[in-house]
């Protein structure tokens, strides 16, 4: 599992801060004072997720998440702000960070959004090595088209976070890092039906 999380916070208290309670749930944190010392990392390959601080000194947060942007827009960058405000959280989800969260945050919270950001990436990862590795095959292999197998490796995750969530689709999403209703979307085209995914009938959407 993916567990690298490049910290770019110009506030060294609060950078050692979440260094250690990041530390503290086994996750392995990269901190940066500054967009320039973080850059190098900031890559298409990146084995993890950027949490940004929005007001720095040399770029703020806005421009360090345009950079990830343009290098991968499945790197997922969680923003930073001491100033809540609806507008900059507005501009934040549509420039396509991945959440906002205001200083100083809940450590369980700031974990738990890390964690999903993190899932959502190791899925990307995933994908983008069966993709490689079935190019590299020439788009044909035992078990069929190039498609097909995308498809079936689509369905083979799905399958397994809901197995792991007792067939709770809020939550398999959840595990995912996607909306429930983009799941509910995969699940109806691929048939895979969450009550079969369950011990019992009395689980909860």
């Amino acid at each position: 599992m993916t567990t690298k999380v490049l910290i770019i916070e110009d506030d060294s208290a609060l950078r050692s801060s979440i260094v250690q309670t990041l530390e503290l749930e086994d996750l392995e944190p990269i901190p940066t004072s500054s967009f320039t010392q973080a850059r190098r990392s900031i890559r298409s390959n990146f084995k993890g997720v950027v949490l940004s601080d929005i007001k720095m000194p040399d770029r703020d947060g806005f421009e360090v998440l345009n950079f990830v942007r343009a290098r991968d827009p499945d790197l997922p960058v969680v923003l930073l702000t001491g100033y809540s405000d609806v507008p900059t959280a507005m501009r934040a989800m549509k420039e396509g960070a991945y959440d906002y969260l205001e200083k100083p945050c809940n450590p369980d919270r700031l974990i738990d959004t890390l964690r999903r950001a993190l899932d959502h990436r190791s899925l990307v990862l995933e994908n983008r090595a069966i993709r490689d590795e079935l190019v590299d095959q020439q788009s044909v292999v035992e078990g069929g088209t190039l498609s097909e197998q995308l498809e079936l490796h689509e369905r083979k995750v799905i399958e397994q976070a809901l197995a792991m969530e007792n067939g709770k689709v809020s939550m398999a999403a959840k595990r995912l890092g996607i909306p429930r209703n983009t799941l509910y979307d995969h699940m109806t085209r691929l048939r895979i039906v969450a009550k079969a995914f369950r011990n019992s009938d009395t689980g909860i959407e």
